[in-house]
């Protein structure tokens, strides 16, 4: 990694902290503003692999964006099942046709 994409990527990790904070601040939900965290954690990964990337680094980005993977689909099935149920029927049946 040279010097300016390694300085190219902390700018873009640390953007990415300020930008969570401020997703946090302003819509107050904090799995939007992980979301925006991990998105930019990818991008700033991305980053270091440009020029010729070690085993390590690529193993780095493979593991940030396994890991945004997986609190993605966590974070969305938890909102799913928090969610207030409609018309009086469980969490289990909303969305799906009536009669089914």
């Amino acid at each position: 990694m040279t010097g300016l994409t390694g300085t190219l990527s902390a700018v873009v990790t640390a953007l990415g902290v300020l930008a969570a904070a401020i997703a946090l601040v302003s819509t107050g939900s904090r799995s939007t503003a992980l979301q925006v965290l991990l998105d930019m954690l990818v991008a700033a990964g991305l980053l270091r692999l440009t020029g010729e990337p070690s085993l390590p680094q690529l193993a780095g980005v493979v593991v940030i964006i396994a890991l945004r993977l997986l609190l993605r689909t966590a974070l969305v099935q938890d909102f799913r099942r928090l969610r207030p149920t409609d018309a009086g029927r469980p969490a289990e049946q909303v969305g799906r046709a009536s009669g089914a």
